[in-house]
């Protein structure tokens, strides 16, 4: 039974001490819980543009840091088993799959005819040679090139190559082409082979990847070892030499001693002598390592059979927790023993010492005065102070005492300072307020006496010889004699001050729940935070660069204080800090309060709520590669566009949505955006989503500008753009608002005809009214008159009466004529050329009853259906019937020709006789004056001609 035992705790010792060993090292896993399509990752690439494409067993992979995009056989993949991915130096995705090769433009994925040869075999290596030519391993049907001029030929008939199953081939830059097979090794140089095997150096013959470098060597991968050729020299490099495994199926070169290799037992690192090896034990996520490939940022990405795809960033974190190591996660404080031994503080687990290689554990069962444990101190006496929840202990000689609670009755010690100069020492408690204690008693500092809160959790001394106390009161400065006290009402951020650094400038960083203040002695200047408000703030350090660090529950932020209070705008802020976190290998993103300590070798030691992490800061390296930017999706109005090219959508297509990506690995959590729609934001803006939406944009000219910053502040080489036109609705286009002009002049326009016609209409139906009123009242009057006379006429003797009656009757009849004309002039219905014609001749008609003169008429050009304005037809039919009287009263013309012609615009009114004398002298008199003011009434012009007889010519126009 003693000896089970025996065995069985040399075996858990054993296993323990492996454990303490391990560590997490910053590996970050993508597999199908985040959107991988299938755990076993055969190949990688990274594309021109930025994105890593992962060939699976099941569909190929665009990767942009967030989220992954799926091609399977539907979307024209020749087959849904990826073994192959190279990009040409065109841009174009070559993918070797089961069944072939497929190749991707863009986003389309097709199967060239040029090798549709290979359609029934499984293409497990692509290259391109420096002539342009690609080669192409496939299995079972040896090695082909597809020759630039199109023609598909096997290099196994070509150059009579007995090598089936090809599972490598790689172009160096001098030429060679270098094929690795299951049967061994093939050099081609000027057509030339020259074979290498086991026989002259190969340490096997089973080939699974060949790669070369910058500097002239060329690494092989095979199934017993790593080979390198270097100046015509093979070195071997197996398990004797520190190799994890000597399967290796993968080579990357990241420089010039460091080389990754991916074996089936892990990653191995090789720096030329020496090999560091990364398991599952280190985080590595799957045991066989099929692919690894390192992207334009400078990390190294791993594919494994079954644990799909890890990105390593740098060596950047060690982490520890109960799995390998540590008693309890949460880790409380830090210090440095003489020896450079750690020695670790935890939340219940006691204490641990680290040694560089393992963990030794300390609790009660060692004499700890309690296992929940908070601080340490280091002395003048080389003893370790220790503060615990029960109080102190103090660890000398190898051995644990407390101190006695007669002289320090307290227990929650956060804090303990040493005043060597005066032999005591002041302690800070978490109920308790500040402790004095010297070596006759203790004083006590709390809120009974005018400190300003119990719950002390840092103490600082500055040069000045000033105690400084961080509280959840504010902070409490001590001179010597009295306390003075900072709180919110003097600039704090929050009155919960959790620690408190003097940097080297003299300056003091307090570490609030609500972000970091600077004190410079005479004024506090907050720190500006990050996006997050609810940023609390643990401790704020200093590494041996001087360098600030700030611990948070966001993660570890590295920080330049002048850039971040000088900033001036949000992308000033953003680029004068950086975090570390969880991506980057942090355990947790939560640390805790006052768990910082920086060793005397520069590394950082940090406590979180699940862990510890030793931080290098030596390690960091600035990501200066400029992050890509893509857009991923373009949605307008719920339809998907095409983001290249120039776009005109109608005015209801207003609802844009711009889902973008920006390619950057290290720290994809930390990419920030700036964006600007030209046409609508009047500058920048800043945003860490990554989609932007714009819901009811106004008609007009549109472009989307986009731009991506990585976590260490470089802006993409590029932006994205999209630019598209919104077109007004009709009735904000131009042909609309000439219409509407239109419209409303013709309106307008309609409205001053129609009125004028209706104006027209009623001066119309008034002068018919007039017209008939006259004729059937005054000309009836007066006709009945005319014959009232000539009835006394006949009754009556007296011949002066007669004679006055009949000049009565006379005049009256005159009277009835001229009536008559005006009645007609006045009559609408008399408003034609026709009827003035009618007019005109039945006057002649009267006038000539005995047939004595010839009367000839001449309305040939004459528009019978034009009408003339009343005043022209009144006046020219007077003019003609007083040239007519002329011609009857004065001339002896047996012939008169009349001519009138209307042509809707002018006229013309010529009345000729052929009269030889005057009957009365008379050639002008009243008649003519009369027809020279009627034409001028009407803007006409009369000409009286006496050639062969007489002419009266009246001429004008309408207006």
């Amino acid at each position: 039974m003693k000896i089970r035992f025996l065995i069985l705790s040399l075996i858990a010792g054993f296993a323990f001490l492996q454990v303490a060993k391990a560590q997490y090292l910053p590996f970050r896993t993508y597999s199908i819980e985040v959107g991988l399509s299938e755990s076993v990752a055969q190949a990688l690439i990274q594309d021109q543009r930025g994105y890593i494409w992962v060939g699976t067993g099941y569909g190929l992979n665009r990767f942009d840091g967030v989220s992954f995009k799926q091609y399977y056989e539907d979307d024209g993949l020749a087959s849904n088993d990826v073994h192959a991915l190279f990009q040409d130096s065109e841009g174009t995705i070559w993918v070797g799959t089961e069944f072939g090769i497929s190749i991707l433009r863009g986003d389309t994925l097709v199967t060239p005819s040029s090798v549709s040869q290979l359609n029934e075999y499984p293409v497990i290596s692509i290259t391109e040679d420096q002539e342009g030519n690609f080669w192409f391993g496939t299995e079972s049907n040896g090695a082909w090139i597809l020759e630039k001029n199109g023609n598909l030929v096997s290099v196994n008939e070509t150059m009579g190559i007995s090598m089936q199953w090809v599972q490598t081939i790689y172009s160096a830059s001098d030429g060679t082409i270098w094929i690795g097979s299951r049967a061994g090794l093939a050099r081609i140089n000027d057509d030339q082979v020259r074979y290498h095997s086991t026989e002259n150096g190969l340490p096997d013959n089973r080939i699974r990847h060949i790669t070369g470098d910058d500097f002239g060597r060329i690494w092989i991968g095979t199934f017993s070892g790593l080979v390198k050729y270097e100046n015509g020299n093979l070195s071997i490099y197996d398990r004797s030499d520190g190799l994890l495994d000597e399967k290796i199926q993968t080579i990357t070169v990241e420089d010039r001693n460091r080389i990754w290799l991916g074996t089936e037992s892990g990653v191995s690192l090789f720096d030329g002598r020496n090999f560091q090896n990364y398991t599952r034990t280190e985080g590595v996520p799957g045991t066989i390592v099929q692919s690894s490939l390192l992207d334009h940022e400078g990390n190294m990405w791993f594919g494994t059979l079954g644990g799909g795809m890890c990105i390593y960033v740098g060596d950047y974190f060690q982490s520890f927790n109960i799995e390998n190591g540590l008693t309890n996660n949460v880790i409380t404080g830090f210090a440095e023993g003489p020896n450079g031994d750690v020695w670790i503080a935890t939340y219940g687990g006691g204490l641990l010492r680290h040694d560089g290689e393992s963990f030794q554990p300390y609790d009660e069962s060692d004499g700890l005065v309690d296992n929940i444990v908070f601080s340490f101190l280091l002395d003048s006496q080389n003893r370790f102070w220790i503060g615990t929840r029960g109080g102190i202990s103090i660890y000398e000689d190898g051995q644990f005492n407390t101190v006695s609670p007669d002289r320090f009755p307290f227990g929650l010690v956060r804090k303990i300072y040493e005043d060597v100069e005066k032999d005591e020492y002041w302690i800070a408690t978490y109920e308790s307020g500040v402790i004095q204690l010297q070596e006759e008693g203790y004083i006590q500092h709390h809120t009974g006496n005018g400190f300003l809160n119990n719950t002390v959790m840092d103490i600082k001394r500055d040069e000045q010889g000033n105690y400084w106390f961080a509280t959840y009161g504010g902070v409490a400065m001590y001179d010597g004699e009295q306390f003075e006290y900072l709180t919110m009402a003097e600039g704090l951020p929050s009155n919960g001050v959790i620690h408190i650094h003097i940097d080297h400038n003299g300056d003091k960083w307090f570490s609030t729940f609500n972000g970091v203040a600077k004190y410079d002695g005479e004024s506090i200047e907050r720190l500006s935070q990050s996006e997050q408000i609810d940023l609390i703030t643990y401790f704020t350090i200093q590494d041996l660069e001087n360098q600030y660090w700030v611990g948070t529950n966001r993660g570890l932020y590295r920080l330049n204080p002048d850039e971040l209070l000088e900033a001036e705008n949000t992308l000033e802020r953003l680029q004068s800090f950086r975090v570390y976190n969880k991506n980057q290998g942090l355990i947790a993103n939560e640390l805790n309060a006052g768990a910082s300590y920086v060793a005397s070798d520069g590394t950082i030691w940090l406590g979180t709520v699940e862990g510890l992490s030793h931080f290098y800061p030596s390690e960091i390296r600035e990501i200066n590669a400029p992050p890509g930017i893509e857009f991923e999706e373009v949605m307008v109005s719920g339809r998907m566009i095409n983001p290249k090219g120039q776009h005109d959508f109608d005015n209801d297509e207003n609802f844009v949505q711009i889902s973008y990506s920006g390619l950057s690995y290290e720290a994809p959590d930390q990419i920030f955006y700036e964006y600007r729609m030209r046409g609508l934001d009047q500058g920048w803006q800043i945003t860490t989503e990554r989609t932007i939406r714009y819901p009811s944009l106004s008609p007009g000219e549109y472009e989307f500008q986009l731009r991506a910053y990585n976590a260490d502040g470089f802006v993409s080489a590029k932006r994205a753009r999209f630019s598209f036109d919104i077109a007004y609705p009709y009735y904000l286009q131009w042909w609309f608002f000439v219409l509407i002009i239109l419209v409303i002049v013709g309106l307008i326009l309609f409205s001053i005809r129609y009125f004028r016609i209706k104006k027209q209409v009623d001066i119309e139906r008034m002068r018919v009214q007039i017209a008939s009123d006259l004729h059937d009242d005054v000309g009836s009057s007066l006709t009945e008159l005319a014959l009232q006379t000539d009835f006394l006429q006949a009754v009556t003797s007296g011949d002066d009466v007669k004679k006055t009656l009949k000049q009565l009757g006379k005049h009256s009849r005159k009277i009835v004529s001229s009536l008559d004309d005006i009645v007609w002039s006045i009559d609408s219905r008399n408003d034609t050329a026709g009827d003035l014609t009618d007019r005109m001749q039945d006057y002649v008609n009267q006038v000539f009853v005995n047939g004595e003169v010839s009367v000839f008429y001449d309305f040939e050009n004459l528009r019978m259906h034009e009408k003339l304005p009343v005043d022209v037809k009144e006046n020219i039919y007077l003019i003609f019937k007083e040239a007519i009287n002329n011609i009857v009263k004065h001339s002896n013309a047996s012939r008169i020709d009349i001519r009138f012609s209307f042509s809707g615009k002018s006229y013309t009114l010529e009345i000729h006789d052929n009269g030889t004398k005057i009957k009365n002298d008379r050639k002008t008199g009243q008649g003519l004056r009369n027809m020279k003011m009627r034409a001028d009434r009407i803007g006409s012009d009369v000409e009286i001609v006496s050639n062969g007889g007489f002419t009266i010519r009246a001429t004008g126009s309408i207006k």
